[in-house]
C-alpha cells in the first residue's frame, strides 16, 4: 500500500535537487565571470603602468638629446601577455653621431613573468656611427631574450641566422667591407656560484669576411665560453656599467673554451687571463691544435708575406707540443705564457698581443 505522505516528501526532494544544481552552476558561472573581470581589469591596469613606464623611458632618452622613431607603435597582448610592436623602429644620438633603424621590432612579456622579455627584430638594419662608419645588415631571423632580476641581469640571449652585412668605413680601410655568418649566438648569464660573475658564451658558424686588397679569407667557425668575475654589478637607477666594474674587480677571464676552425686548422684553448686597466693581457693558456701544417698557408692568406716566418717558428715549437688523445682524435698540446702581452711557448717567443681598447672604462674603474 502506497503511503501518500512518503510520496509527497520524495517529490519535494526531487524538485529541490534541480534547483540546488542550478544554483551551483550559476555560482560557478558568476565566479568565473568575476575572475575574468578581475583579470581583465588587472591586465588593463598593468598595461597602463607599462605604457607610462615606456613613455617615461622615452622622455629620459629625449631629455639626453636622443631621438626615437616608430611610425606604427601598438601595445597589446590581452589577456596573457604584453606586446609592443614598432615598424619601423629607429633611434638617434646626435651628440655621439649615432643613428640606427630596423625594419620592425616586436617585444613580448608574459603577464605572470614581466621580468622576462622576448624580442624579434626584422631587417634591414641601417647604422651610422662616428668616423663616417656605415653598416647595412639583414638576416632571416633575429631573436633576443632578456631576463632581469630585482638587482641584476639574469640572462641575455641573441640568436641570428643567415646574417649578412656590408660595411663602409673610409676612415679605417683595414675593416672588412662585407661579412656574413650562417648562424650566430651570444649568451650572457649570471654565474650560478657567484652572483657578481658573468658567464659569456658565443657561437658563430661559417663566418666569412671580405677585406679590401686581401685575398678571400677562409670561413671561420668558433665557440667561446668564459667567466668574467665582477662583471655583473647591481643595477643602479636602471643603469649598469659592467666593463668598469669588471676591470675594477681585477679584469679576470676564466677561459673555459675557445675553439676555432679556420680553413681546416683546428685549435682549442682554455686557461686564466687578466686584463690590465691599459688593456694589456697576461696569463697562461693551454692550447690544443690539429692540422698544424696548414697554419703557414693560413697565415699567408690573412697576412701576406708571413708564411716563411710562421713556418720557421713551427719547427722548434713542435718540440713543445705533446700528442694527446681526445674524442678519438690525436691533438698536439702545449701551454702558452702571456706576460704583459708577450706570448711564448717555453723559451720560444711567438709574438705580442695588441692591448684591448677599453676607452673610458679604464678611467671609470680607476676613479
Amino acid at each position: 500500500m502506497i503511503d501518500p505522505a512518503k510520496t509527497d516528501a520524495t517529490a519535494t526532494v526531487d524538485a529541490a535537487r534541480p534547483r540546488s544544481a542550478r544554483r551551483k552552476f550559476q555560482f560557478v558561472i558568476a565566479a568565473a565571470l568575476l575572475l575574468c573581470a578581475i583579470w581583465a581589469g588587472g591586465w588593463f591596469w598593468a598595461n597602463r603602468i607599462a605604457s607610462e613606464r615606456i613613455a617615461a623611458m622615452k622622455a629620459d632618452f629625449v631629455a639626453e638629446g636622443g631621438v626615437l622613431g616608430c611610425n606604427a607603435e601598438s601595445l597589446g597582448g590581452f589577456p596573457f601577455k604584453f606586446t609592443l610592436d614598432c615598424a619601423p623602429a629607429s633611434l638617434e644620438l646626435p651628440s655621439k653621431g649615432l643613428k640606427a633603424q630596423v625594419g620592425a621590432m616586436e617585444a613580448i612579456a608574459l603577464i605572470y613573468n614581466p621580468g622576462h622579455v622576448l624580442a624579434s627584430v626584422q631587417g634591414p638594419l641601417a647604422l651610422k656611427a662616428p668616423g663616417d662608419l656605415g653598416v647595412e645588415a639583414n638576416w632571416t631571423s633575429l631573436q633576443t631574450s632578456v631576463r632581469v632580476g630585482t638587482s641584476r641581469l639574469k640572462r641575455f640571449s641573441a640568436v641570428a641566422d643567415d646574417l649578412t652585412t656590408t660595411i663602409n668605413a673610409p676612415a679605417n680601410p683595414r675593416l672588412p667591407t662585407a661579412a656574413s655568418a650562417k648562424h650566430a649566438e651570444l649568451h650572457l648569464l649570471q654565474n650560478d656560484a657567484d652572483a657578481t660573475a658573468l658567464d659569456l658564451a658565443g657561437t658563430v658558424d661559417n663566418f666569412a669576411a671580405t677585406i679590401p686588397g686581401a685575398p678571400p679569407l677562409p670561413a671561420l667557425s668558433a665557440k667561446l665560453y668564459a667567466i668574467l668575475p665582477g662583471a655583473l654589478p647591481e643595477l643602479r637607477d636602471g643603469h649598469v656599467d659592467p666593463l668598469p666594474a669588471w676591470i675594477a674587480a681585477g679584469g679576470q677571464v676564466k677561459l673555459g673554451q675557445l675553439s676555432l676552425d679556420v680553413g681546416g686548422f683546428l685549435a682549442n684553448a682554455s686557461g686564466d687571463l687578466t686584463v690590465a686597466p691599459d688593456g694589456v693581457i697576461s696569463g697562461k693558456v693551454a692550447i690544443r691544435v690539429d692540422q698544424l701544417e696548414k697554419l703557414p698557408d693560413l697565415a699567408e692568406t690573412i697576412h701576406p708575406g708571413s708564411r716563411d716566418q710562421v713556418a720557421q717558428i713551427l719547427g722548434p715549437l713542435s718540440a713543445f707540443l705533446k700528442p694527446v688523445q681526445v674524442d678519438g682524435k690525436t691533438w698536439r698540446e702545449t701551454t702558452l705564457t702571456i706576460k704583459n702581452g708577450k706570448v711564448s711557448a717555453g723559451f720560444i717567443p711567438l709574438g705580442r698581443l695588441p692591448p684591448l681598447r677599453l676607452g673610458k672604462a679604464a678611467a671609470i674603474a680607476g676613479s
